[in-house]
């Protein structure tokens, strides 16, 4: 459904606000009104379904980090493939441009062409990034002191997509050329050309175009793919409680020196890095810190007081402003069972 209705704006609508509106299993709407919160979440979700390899859009290499699936003509028509890419390209960028960070993370050659101007140059070190292997096996080409005819190589290459092995020519009849001492440079590099931009070019087209509709090329040019990852999904470091103390702000009554924020931030330290990025997430709808640390995280991360005269009250959040609803618990023990149900729960916004 959500696929549907974001494909459906205009390209200029996508500067715009976007406005969420949750289903529940019962068919009633549910409790929120979408100050911002609701579509965080609803692109997080949106986003690690449209990402996830499973889909058939994306796969991943051995480092887990995703492109384009260059099986990807073969499982969709290409009308289909064309107006799924898009989307994903879309997604992306509004996600940018509403500075919501995303989780996929993405092979390093496919961020480098993701700005547009792409120098060539860099296939073969870029090829390592996507298959180590291969890249060493070309290496090993490169260097070859024996005679080059002997191993029976031509300029061709063979795909197995989908299981099917099939020979594709590198250059026009191909299959008729022997890689030799003197064209196995050319070779190297048409074998990398045709792993990271032949056989993905219509996938990557189609994202890139999607992308661009909301975020120039321009803008993206200014990052190298390294930061364009941190840009895209935030900082990969485990979260900094000393930082987000730092800069967290209290309301409704707590003040930093109160005996339940002293609590609070004691079970913050107690917690595993992935139980404070499940908190991180139930308040911000997403699990990593900004890039530019707590600091840079808008509205500031918030704890508000609410008051309750026993401990039956789970804490709540308003992911469009980034508060934490924390009650007066009586004590630490029981604050940690709280928020470790509450953020473990993933329910819906009727949770409170």
């Amino acid at each position: 459904d959500g696929i549907t209705a974001m494909s459906k704006a205009k390209c200029r609508d996508l500067k715009d606000r976007l406005v969420v509106r949750y289903i529940n299993d019962f068919g009633e709407e549910e409790m929120g009104i979408d100050s911002g919160g609701l579509f965080k979440d609803f692109i997080n979700e949106l986003g690690a379904r449209v990402f996830d390899p499973s889909y058939g859009l994306f796969s991943s290499t051995s480092m887990n980090l995703l492109y384009p699936n260059p099986a990807a003509p073969s499982l969709y028509d290409p009308k289909e493939l064309e107006d799924l890419y898009i989307f994903a390209g879309r997604l992306l960028g509004k996600a940018l441009f509403e500075n919501i960070t995303l989780q996929p993370q993405f092979a390093h050659f496919f961020l480098a062409f993701m700005h547009g101007n792409y120098n060539f140059i860099n296939l073969i070190d870029d090829l390592a990034t996507l298959d180590a292997e291969l890249y060493k096996n070309l290496m090993f080409l490169k260097n070859y002191e024996g005679d080059m005819e002997d191993l029976g190589l031509t300029f061709t290459v063979s795909d197995a997509t989908l299981g099917k092995n099939s020979s594709i020519d590198l250059v026009a009849n191909g299959s008729n050329i022997t890689v030799n001492a003197s064209n196995r440079f050319r070779y190297i590099q048409l074998v990398a050309k045709y792993y990271l931009h032949d056989r993905l070019k219509v996938q990557a087209g189609c994202f890139f175009s999607g992308l661009y509709e909301t975020i120039s090329p321009t803008i993206l040019h200014m990052f190298c793919a390294p930061e364009l990852q941190i840009v895209i999904s935030g900082s990969q470091v485990e979260i900094n409680v000393d930082d987000m103390r730092s800069n967290t702000r209290y309301a409704g009554g707590y003040v930093s020196f109160d005996v339940h924020m002293r609590r609070f931030w004691s079970v913050l330290e107690s917690f595993s890095a992935e139980e404070r990025a499940q908190l991180l997430r139930f308040v911000t709808a997403c699990e990593r810190a900004p890039s530019l640390g707590f600091v840079g995280l808008y509205p500031p991360f918030t704890i508000q007081r609410v008051d309750c005269s026993d401990d039956s009250r789970l804490p709540t959040a308003s992911t469009c402003f980034n508060i934490l609803k924390l009650p007066t618990y009586s004590s630490q023990k029981v604050m940690k069972d709280k928020l470790l149900l509450a953020i473990r729960s993933k329910a819906g916004f009727d949770l409170s």
